[in-house]
């Protein structure tokens, strides 16, 4: 190939470029990213279109401009829908010729808004790499999965990206994680047409089988909004789904759909056998995992205050203790018939009769809830409840609320 851009690193384009992606000084800017102790590079091995994407700009760090050339050159080849690999192969291109002030210069006027878009989305893909974590480390995530749920997903709302957990011999195991759009007007989903992505626990449903138009790409999978809390909240709309892009282009920018999670349709692929299992358990959350390691430094023992709090009820319930089965839920309680007086009141009468019961569970998942006070987590298992006049397997849902550092129930019923 022509060398189109002499071998002299260009740092008016490159340090604008960064300046342009993350707002932060010039200075800091050449340090964090020609920097391989922030920078991890060995993630870039296997070349996703995302990751070429992401190798062009460490090139470009590296003063290496026609590697870099070369390097989205082939990524449009290989991906020729990938909008934001255009613009800056278009960059690269007029860099030889003189100075530009960014990503999108010559266009900027025109499409101001498109080129912000595009500068938000290379911002949010390099930053995926410019983390600290250690991904095959167990994530710091307030959950616990059965041995009957396979995978778990936990959408970090604020930085675009959707990531995928194996439950193997019940810990979550790092499997991949994949760029995603969300709602035009970010998340907090509240009415129907705000274009928010819901915060929460949520649970996917089968593929849609209908035909639907190229706009949801390749495949669509519903999610379970609105949940419980979300009625409880007066929070309504429907139609949340995660699914794919239109056939023009690889992905949509970071804020853009009407609140659902939007793959481009390879990632969408990729995980197709995974959401073919229906019912994957999915967080969708305003805190990062960075955020989660300092939240949850002692997650161990919160995990553990859980369970032997959930063993706890399940006993004073089956011993019909009813005065300490009681104090496990709160006085913010409901159900979808009851608040916590009339619990109270139905639950006092039937252990009155001190009938001899016996109270099984298993099959016990939970899931920390995003939330911006008190800590909530979802709760899901098999529930036998055997009595002289009863017996009753199904399949139970409960919201754990933490309550000055004790834990209460604050919903119960079928899932």
């Amino acid at each position: 190939m022509e060398t189109f851009i002499n071998n002299s690193p260009k740092k008016e384009f490159f340090f604008f470029l960064i300046f342009a992606l993350f707002y932060i000084p010039q200075s800091l800017s050449e340090e964090v990213f020609l920097s391989n102790k922030n920078f991890n590079t060995a993630e870039l091995r296997y070349e996703s279109p995302e990751k070429m994407l992401v190798k062009s700009l460490v090139e470009i760090s590296e003063g290496r401009l026609d590697i870099a050339l070369e390097t989205i050159d082939t990524l449009i080849k290989q991906t020729p829908n990938f909008k934001l690999a255009y613009l800056i192969q278009g960059d690269l291109l007029l860099a030889h010729a003189k100075q530009i002030s960014g990503i999108g210069d010559e266009h900027k006027s025109e499409k101001k808004e498109e080129i912000e878009n595009f500068r938000n989305e290379a911002k949010v893909r390099i930053e995926r790499y410019l983390n600290s974590l250690n991904l095959q480390n167990e994530p710091k995530i307030f959950a616990q999965l059965n041995e009957k749920d396979k995978y778990l997903f936990y959408v970090d709302a604020v930085n675009s990206r959707l990531y995928l957990y194996e439950n193997i011999n019940g810990k979550l195991t790092y499997k991949d994680d994949y760029y995603v759009s969300i709602g035009k007007n970010g998340f907090g989903k509240q009415y129907e047409g705000d274009k928010k992505t819901p915060v929460g626990v949520y649970f996917t449903g089968k593929k849609i089988k209908e035909s639907l138009s190229d706009f949801y790409g390749d495949a669509a999978y519903p999610l379970s909004y609105p949940n419980e809390i979300d009625r409880k909240n007066k929070r309504n709309g429907s139609g949340i789904w995660l699914h794919g892009t239109p056939k023009t282009t690889y992905n949509r920018a970071p804020l853009a759909s009407d609140g659902c999670i939007v793959l481009s349709n390879p990632d969408l692929m990729k995980l197709s056998s995974v959401l073919d299992t229906n019912k994957i358990p999915v967080i969708i959350s305003f805190r990062s995992l960075k955020d989660l390691e300092s939240a949850n430094k002692n997650l161990t023992e919160k995990k553990l205050s859980l369970v032997n709090a959930i063993e706890t009820w399940r006993k004073n319930w089956e011993d019909q203790d009813t005065d300490n089965y009681l104090k496990f839920y709160s006085k913010n309680f409901f159900s979808e018939k009851d608040n916590f007086d009339t619990w109270a009141e139905r639950k006092k009468l039937i252990q009155s009769q001190k009938a001899k019961v016996s109270v099984g569970l298993s099959e016990i998942s939970f899931f920390d809830y995003p939330n911006t006070e008190n800590e909530i987590v979802l709760v899901d298992f098999i529930q036998d409840y055997k009595s002289p006049t009863i017996m009753n397997k199904m399949n139970k849902r409960q919201y754990w609320i933490n309550e000055n550092n004790e834990w209460r129930i604050m919903y119960e019923g079928g899932a």
